[in-house]
């Protein structure tokens, strides 16, 4: 079945006729999280870090592009789930790669869990705010404690002790007002 689309026939499931502005830029933040885990996993860990935090920022984008244009969509909240990739597997293989011992890879694979289960209910649950803590803020606290280690010199278990306390704080149920 065809419908029309900014002019043109194209058929009703078209990728084209579901994305939008806000639904772009989730593809940079994406991109920007799969850039992280290259990098982390080339022992590129300031530039992973980087691409990190431009991640937490397309998050951010996309979000402001919605309410900006509008009400955002079914298939747009779909999208976020990707931020398991930015904001979950990213730090995740950053553990493992500073960590690589079943210490660091057991705590990379609870923060993972961590993340997708926020992720998951926040796609099922419909309100004004968050429950517990987003994921995007682990695209800023990972690369925030990694540019501190340089002045403060933390050993590498400090991530250890930030990825399970993000664990705890995302999978609470305090609620939080959305701020973006």
């Amino acid at each position: 079945m065809q419908k029309k689309f900014r002019g043109k026939m194209q058929n009703k499931f078209s990728i084209s006729g579901y994305l939008k502005l806000a639904d772009l830029i989730t593809i940079f933040s994406l991109l920007s999280g799969f850039a992280a885990i290259v990098l982390f996993s080339r022992g590129k860990f300031s530039e992973g870090m980087i691409a990190l935090l431009f991640a937490a920022f397309f998050d951010w984008a996309d979000g402001q592009a919605a309410r900006l244009l509008g009400k955002g969509t079914a298939f747009g909240k779909a999208l976020d789930i990707s931020d398991l990739l930015s904001f979950g597997a990213a730090p995740a293989v950053f553990i493992s790669a500073i960590l690589p011992n079943y210490f660091g890879y057991a705590t990379a694979g609870i923060f993972l869990t961590a993340s997708l289960l926020r992720l998951a209910r926040f796609q099922i649950e419909e309100t004004k705010f968050s429950i517990g803590m987003p994921t995007t803020l682990n695209g800023i606290i990972f690369p925030a404690i990694y540019f501190l280690q340089k002045y403060f010199i933390f050993d590498n278990f400090i991530f250890v002790f930030v990825a399970l306390a993000s664990s705890a704080f995302m999978l609470s149920s305090f609620e939080i007002k959305k701020i973006i």
